[in-house]
């Protein structure tokens, strides 16, 4: 019965997922890492220390790379890419069930299948998803019992390590659930032999240096590769993420540490006590780890796979509270179909579809729903569903003028990826510059930076690059398309430094066409031409109304912001994301 549960849960879940993966382009950080893979492929690499975070995912390009390699003329190469890592995933997700189905919770499965941080990166290019792959195939092998299966779990786990550094925290907890406390024993009561004769033959030993080589290959790789931490920190944020990212894989994870504290107090002596401890804390490394720095939902990923990991082995926590397995159950399965809609703090909604979404490093996510937001992502390449989409439909088409080297001149924002896959396919390079090198001839840049503040990365110099002469060289879809500055005029300049000020920093889309009904959230509807109720603007000379009115005629403009006021820079204390 558990084995057809599995087994059914997985086809279900992978079978929707492959059908939602398609073109899609989710964030900045995929857009730069195909176009370093597109180079790779192509033979034109540039210094490593270009793409992001080459040291720590640089079998991700690698893999990435023999994709485009091999690309039929006409397709796309995010779709190829996308598809190609989701079928990775999905097959080593399969053997990993097959190989412990008789040892494998289905609500384990259930919660690892249905959390978010999971479920809504598995069908784009991201280090996680190849990692994960590797990550269930090494412990396939590991897993057995007795010494069978190092080497195979030592190559698979170098690749994962390689495929995103970070699932090196994982390897406390591997090694723990190849080490009953009986070994723990004997290994301290020999352990000068123990040394001498098992780095050959041990798992352990293997695991570890495989962990330890593939870190170090990335800093041979990458000598100059980024910082490996990068401090972050919202309480709002934190709790957010949790419950609408970690879901009902969060609270399976605080009960098997609530049983693993219980274990490790129970023990029978001092060393017995601090085994179970060590086993507690392995277990808790993947989450505290990222909990300084969770920049989105999809960095609880790891703690998701520890979940995983623990109830296929032999430690898995036996416990049959029904009530807890209902409610945990209803946990990962009502929000895949329903989600919450909340306009504003004091006005929830229970809805089936369009539940608020709010931001995070990976893009736009929702509360909830998350089946009917995959569904939303299928298409979004079309109808975008955040600004990674409107940013690359902007880029992939504009019309760039290349220099005398093939390359183009970018000013450095965090949308600058976009512009490096673009130069790539087009057999150039984009050259980044930052907002102090402003001197230098015409650059690019995307608007939509340029229409927020961020606290995390801010433009020093906004107001002397917003003072530049523009104009669009790109489709402009909500305001929002490739700006080419020191060519034009100052009229979008003028328009958008009126109206960051308006809107305070938050960011906000441009409309042409005012709809009859009032936006839900708040509005300036502007023209260079005086209307009922405007006021002007005395250092920019633009005509601007709060109040909202629906004029149609030829001229007039309205900014809407995004997000909804609780969601503001201000209220999140500049969270900025």
């Amino acid at each position: 019965m558990k084995k057809t549960i599995n087994i059914f849960l997985l086809l279900a879940v992978a079978v929707f997922s492959l059908w939602c993966t398609g073109d899609l382009m989710r964030k900045n950080d995929q857009a730069t890492i195909l176009a370093g893979a597109y180079d790779l492929a192509q033979g034109r690499m540039q210094n490593p220390a270009a793409y992001y975070q080459y040291d720590k995912t640089y079998v991700l390009y690698w893999t990435c790379a023999a994709v485009l390699k091999f690309l039929p003329a006409g397709t796309s190469p995010v779709a190829a890419a996308n598809i190609s890592l989701a079928l990775m995933f999905w097959s080593a997700l399969t053997i990993f069930v097959m190989r412990f189905r008789k040892e494998l919770s289905p609500l384990a499965l259930l919660c690892f299948l249905s959390a978010p941080a999971v479920l809504l990166n598995t069908f784009y290019v991201n280090s996680s998803v190849l990692s994960s792959a590797f990550l269930l195939l090494s412990a396939v092998f590991l897993l057995q019992p007795g010494s069978r299966g190092g080497w195979p779990a030592a190559v698979f786990f170098a690749l994962a390590v390689g495929s995103r550094a970070d699932v090196i925290l994982l390897l406390p907890l591997l090694l723990w659930l190849i080490t009953p406390f009986s070994m723990v024993g004997s290994f301290l009561r020999g352990w000068r032999k123990n040394l001498k004769t098992g780095l050959a033959g041990s798992k352990h030993w293997k695991l570890l240096c495989a962990g330890i080589f593939a870190l170090a290959a990335g800093r041979i790789l990458c000598p100059g590769g980024g910082e490996a931490v990068d401090p972050f920190f919202n309480l709002k944020m934190v709790a957010g993420y949790t419950v609408f990212g970690f879901g009902a894989a969060g609270l399976l994870f605080a009960l098997y540490s609530f049983h693993l504290s219980v274990r490790a107090a129970k023990g029978r002596g001092t060393f017995e006590k601090l085994y179970g401890l060590a086993g507690l804390f392995a277990f808790l490394l993947p989450v505290l780890f990222f909990i300084p720095q969770l920049h989105a939902p999809r960095y609880f990923w790891r703690g998701c796979e520890a979940v995983l990991l623990l109830a296929a082995s032999a430690r898995s926590p036996v416990w049959n509270f029904r009530s807890a397995k209902v409610i945990i159950t209803a946990a990962a399965l009502v929000p895949l179909v329903l989600g919450v809609r909340l306009p504003a703090l004091n006005q929830p909604q229970i809805t089936a579809s369009h539940a608020t979404l709010f931001p995070s490093g990976d893009g736009f996510y929702p509360m909830g729903g998350t089946l009917p937001f995959m569904l939303r992502l299928r298409h979004a390449d079309e109808y975008p569903v955040d600004h990674n989409q409107m940013v690359w439909n902007a880029v992939r088409q504009a019309d760039f003028r290349f220099d005398g080297g093939h390359s183009i001149k970018v000013l450095r924002t965090p949308m600058f990826g976009y512009f490096m896959l673009a130069a790539s396919l087009r057999g150039g390079f984009a050259a980044g510059i930052d907002d102090t090198e402003l001197s230098n001839g015409c650059f690019y840049a995307d608007s939509r930076s340029l229409m927020r503040d961020d606290p995390k990365t801010p433009l020093r110099s906004l107001d002397e690059i917003l003072a530049l002469p523009a104009h669009f060289v790109s489709p402009v879809s909500d305001g929002v398309g490739v700006l080419e500055f020191g060519a034009g005029d100052n009229r979008w300049g003028r328009q958008t430094r009126l109206l960051n000020r308006l809107f305070a920093g938050n960011e906000y889309r441009v409309f042409s066409c005012a709809p009859v009904e009032h936006p839900p959230r708040m509005t300036v509807v502007f023209s260079e031409q005086p209307f009922d109720g405007s006021r002007q603007d005395d250092q920019f000379g633009l005509y601007y109304s709060r109040e909202w009115t629906s004029c149609q005629a030829p001229g007039f403009f309205y900014a809407a912001s995004v997000l909804p006021a609780w969601m503001s820079l201000q209220a999140f204390s500049g969270s900025g994301q």
